[in-house]
């Protein structure tokens, strides 16, 4: 078990070092072996993980690396979590006493929008909620994996889910501008996914500063 770890750890810092470092990487490969003979694989693999990562914010591609991490899982996966945590607590046809954080933290009082009438439309707004937080999670995923097209594929079912949750709350006789905040929170992250994509296509810029 600790072999298998030492050699998954050793891999991360190989991929870590990029390209213009691919000299390093094979010559910690030929060393991991000695080491795996020592019985001292895995710090020697934790060694070279963290000295990799010590190096990612000199070159380009380590650059990019830290930031799609940073929006991956600092942005897309944490509003993917709380658009479902909203989605269960009724947004948008229920209204919560103490605001957002009725919503995320279950808050206060909740008073839902919908008159007997339309109560039916409940599940077809949750749907969408759910739709688009799980359409993060690829999102996240896919911009590690440098995916682009399925990344482009992610975004367009979230713009379907957005505009199915429109189209029902407009049936449904709600205020659409309940959902000014999440659009241009949407809209924000749009635009830093294009601009990760823009960065790759032009080139990572591999010369060390």
């Amino acid at each position: 078990m600790t072999g298998r770890l030492s050699r998954v750890v050793l891999a991360l810092a190989m991929h870590s070092l990029g390209a213009q470092n691919r000299p390093w990487a094979q010559a910690m490969q030929g060393e991991f072996a000695v080491a795996e003979a020592d019985g001292r694989a895995l710090r020697f693999a934790c060694g070279c993980l963290l000295g990799a990562w010590r190096m990612l914010p000199r070159h380009g591609e380590g650059r990019f690396t830290l930031t799609s991490y940073a929006l991956s899982l600092g942005v897309l996966l944490p509003i993917g979590v709380l658009l479902a945590k909203a989605a269960m607590s009724g947004f948008p046809f229920v209204m919560a006493s103490a605001g957002t954080a009725g919503f995320l933290w279950g808050q206060g009082t909740f008073r839902s929008l919908l008159d007997p009438g339309t109560q039916c439309l409940a599940p077809a707004l949750i749907a969408p909620m759910l739709a688009l937080a799980a359409c993060h999670g690829l999102l996240a995923w896919w911009v590690l994996d440098r995916d682009w097209p399925r990344v482009v594929m992610a975004s367009r079912l979230g713009a379907a889910a957005i505009t199915a949750l429109v189209i029902v709350m407009a049936c449904a006789g709600l205020s659409l501008a309940t959902l000014a905040p999440a659009c241009l929170i949407l809209a924000a992250e749009c635009a830093a996914v294009t601009a990760l994509a823009a960065w790759q296509a032009k080139g990572l810029g591999e010369e060390l500063i």
